[in-house]
């Protein structure tokens, strides 16, 4: 086949994904940097130019700080026991086990339960009279209504539902290791954790990485647990409320979608910040040999 045409027919098997990403992600993405230097009026029937307005106000609303302080603390508590959490569990389904396909499936459960059902299953655990959670540990414990303990309960369920997906990403890195290398480890007397220090992890670490940057991406915008298990109503909300939540209140409750999409674009940036310092510090941890 000619060159060109072979180009052609490339063009247009990607062509319904660009289209589909240029309409639902990139096109949103630029109207909402363009309604953050405006203030709508008559439902954004009429529309005043205000420049950077909404970020002056943003940088001087205590909320915003507080909410940005819930995110980053969430991404620290989150990000760090998913990554430990997939790699202990792919460890061990990468060994020679009966049942390994059944526990594959077991730990993806959660990835496909719908996240309405899940909650409310959750909200019962966490339930402070007669809760799963305070039951095994012999606590009384409000979970999701003290502000102390909400940030944590949001966590449990986050990890809880990232370890599938996750693992299965570091389960395909630990198949991609070669056999032969725990083999010349063995003779040379290798055994058990020295193992996994020596060949497994420095191995792994272009797969860990590559976790890493889509959990942070994915905590950062985390919302769903926010609304359906602590609620609006709830006391706790300040503790635990994401710019994400944010920005859903501001954007559909209030009717501020301007004040709203500056805290989107805000978190745009943040992202993309995050994620080239990973990039940059990547250098001196992963090993791609």
């Amino acid at each position: 086949m000619h060159s060109k045409s072979r180009y052609i027919w490339a063009y247009m098997m990607i062509a319904p994904t660009l289209i589909g990403t240029l309409i639902f992600w990139s096109w949103p993405a630029v109207y909402s940097i363009y309604l953050s230097f405006l203030k709508s009026e008559n439902f954004g029937l009429v529309n005043h130019w205000v420049g950077w307005a909404n970020y002056e106000r943003l940088f001087m609303d205590e909320e915003f700080w507080q909410n940005l302080r819930n995110t980053i603390l969430y991404v620290v508590l989150f990000v760090p026991t998913t990554i430990i959490l997939s790699t202990f569990f792919a460890v061990l389904l990468n060994a020679k086990i009966k049942g390994q396909a059944v526990y594959r499936v077991i730990y993806f459960l959660p990835q496909v339960t719908m996240a309405a059902a899940a909650a409310m299953v959750w909200v019962i655990i966490f339930a402070q009279d007669y809760g799963l959670l305070n039951s095994v540990l012999g606590t009384h414990i409000a979970w999701i209504s003290d502000k102390r303990f909400a940030m944590y309960a949001l966590v449990m369920v986050g990890v809880w539902g990232a370890i599938g997906f996750n693992m299965l990403l570091i389960l395909a890195g630990l198949q991609g290791i070669p056999r032969t290398l725990y083999e010349a480890a063995e003779i040379d007397g290798a055994v058990g954790f020295r193992k996994f220090r020596s060949i497994t992890l420095p191995l792994l670490t272009p797969t860990l990485f590559f976790t890493s940057i889509v959990l942070v991406i994915g905590a950062t915008q985390i919302f769903d647990s926010i609304y359906l298990i602590i609620g609006k109503t709830n006391v706790a909300l300040p503790a635990v409320r994401s710019l994400v939540y944010a920005y859903y209140q501001n954007s559909f409750i209030y009717y501020d979608q301007n004040y709203g999409a500056a805290i989107v674009n805000i978190l745009l940036v943040i992202n993309l910040v995050l994620t080239g310092i990973q990039f940059m510090l990547q250098k001196k941890w992963v090993i791609y040999d």
